[in-house]
């Protein structure tokens, strides 16, 4: 972990350890499991069914590029999830893997879960690419680079200043999760203006942006993209 993603862990968020039951993990929530083999890295995203405590988490079998993923009875797993403003992990094995009258799997209860416990907004680096609308439905009158996200905003590289403080504006951009892509529309304003230099050493305008009006299925993409690259930091 790098010496930013470490300031950013202890500043946005607390680890404790706790239950299942304190997750409030809800149907169709996306769990991330590892394999806890060594050399074994690949991360396999899959779907919470239900829970029948203190026996069995079932999720959805694996599929990676439309084809259903195999896993061994007893196979041990790392399993990673998020729910509201918490991030868990937890030890887990196989118990059962069931082909009908779909493919899902039985893994083991956890008796502990270690929690992330978030405190405030959390942000991710990203590097997303956003087109600048002067209205919904209006003209283009800028790009930029998303390099940061939260929940609330974000802040943009551009080659161009985007506006002034409290200045609005509509932002569009396409986020991936879980193979897919995804169309993020938002109006937002205009909090921060500053100059540094990118990653290539060319001085560019830092815009920072508040979202104003985020809907609830935006929020989630969102909100699980942020969660993606929170978990992998924290690896």
């Amino acid at each position: 972990m790098n010496m930013e993603a470490t300031s950013r862990k202890h500043q946005d968020a607390v680890e404790a350890e706790g239950t299942l039951d304190e997750i409030r993990l809800m149907p169709g929530d996306t769990l991330q499991l590892q394999q806890l083999i060594e050399g074994q890295d690949e991360r396999l995203n899959v779907r919470l069914i239900g829970v029948m405590k203190p026996i069995s988490v079932m999720v959805t079998a694996p599929v990676i590029d439309g084809k259903l993923i195999f896993v061994r009875e007893a196979r041990p797993f790392l399993a990673r999830a998020f729910s509201g403003m918490n991030v868990c992990a937890f030890k887990t094995k196989v118990l059962k893997a069931q082909h009908t009258p779909f493919s899902y799997i039985h893994l083991a209860y956890p008796d502990k879960v270690q929690i992330l416990r978030i405190r405030k907004s959390i942000r991710a680096s990203v590097q997303l690419i956003t087109a600048i609308y002067d209205r919904e439905g209006g003209r283009q009158v800028a790009s930029g680079r998303i390099i940061d996200l939260s929940v609330g905003g974000a802040r943009i590289h551009s080659q161009q200043p985007l506006g002034e403080k409290t200045q609005r504006l509509f932002l569009a951009f396409k986020i991936r999760l879980d193979g897919d892509e995804h169309y993020i529309q938002t109006a937002s304003i205009i909090r921060t203006i500053n100059q540094e230099f990118d990653a290539d050493g060319k001085l560019v305008f830092v815009t920072g942006i508040q979202f104003e009006e985020l809907q609830q299925a935006e929020r989630l993409m969102v909100m699980n993209l942020v969660y993606q690259y929170l978990l992998k930091e924290n690896e």
